[in-house]
C-alpha cells in the first residue's frame, strides 16, 4: 500500500519479518526484498514514521506518570495483539541520576504479564532525555533476548520535565 504496486506487499513480508525489514537501510532493503532504490527509499521513510508516531504514543501515556518525578523510575508496558496497553507495571526505582535493573527482571516481567510484546519507559529528571550508553546497551541486549523469547521490545522512551522525549534505538 505504501509503495503503490500491487502484489509487492506479500513479497516483501516472504523475506523477513516486518520489524527486521524495518531496522534495514534503503539500500540494503532494496536488496533484500529485490525492489527499486527509489521504493526501498520510500518504504524505509514510513518505517521511520512508524517508529516515531509509536515512540510519541509511548510517551504521551507514560509522560504524565513520570516526567515530575525527581527520582529516576523504569516501566513497562505488556501490549495485546492489537498494541494495546494491557497491564503496566514498576520496573525499577533508582536515585536522581541512575537506575539498575537486571534484564532477566525485564524479561520475566513481561512474560508473567503475557504480553504479546512490550514496551519500556523511563525518566531523566535533568530534563536531558539523550540516552545514556547503559540505556543503549540494555536496549540492544533486551532486543535481542525478546526476539529470542518472541514477546519483542518494540520501544525503549526516555521522558523529561519539559515533555521532550527521546527513543532508544528506535
Amino acid at each position: 500500500m505504501v509503495l503503490g504496486l500491487p502484489g509487492v506487499g506479500p513479497r516483501l513480508l516472504g523475506t523477513a519479518a516486518l520489524p527486521s525489514l524495518g531496522r534495514l537501510s534503503p539500500a540494503a532493503l532494496a536488496e533484500r526484498t529485490q525492489i527499486a532504490l527509489f521504493d526501498a527509499t520510500r518504504l524505509a521513510a514510513a518505517f521511520e514514521l512508524g517508529r516515531r508516531t509509536h515512540a510519541a504514543r509511548v510517551a504521551r501515556y507514560f509522560g504524565p506518570r513520570l516526567a515530575s518525578l525527581v527520582h529516576e523510575e523504569l516501566w513497562i508496558a505488556a501490549l495485546d495483539a492489537h498494541g494495546r496497553v494491557r497491564e503496566t507495571r514498576l520496573l525499577a526505582r533508582g536515585s536522581d541520576d541512575a537506575l539498575h535493573v537486571g534484564r532477566s527482571t525485564v524479561l520475566r516481567t513481561a512474560l508473567d504479564m503475557a504480553a504479546h510484546s512490550f514496551v519500556l519507559a523511563r525518566n531523566h529528571p535533568s530534563g536531558d532525555p539523550t540516552p545514556t550508553r547503559e540505556d543503549e546497551a540494555m536496549t540492544l541486549e533486551l532486543r535481542h533476548l525478546a526476539s529470542e523469547l518472541e514477546v519483542p521490545l518494540t520501544a525503549h522512551v526516555i521522558v523529561t520535565p519539559s515533555g521532550r522525549y527521546a527513543a532508544v534505538h528506535e
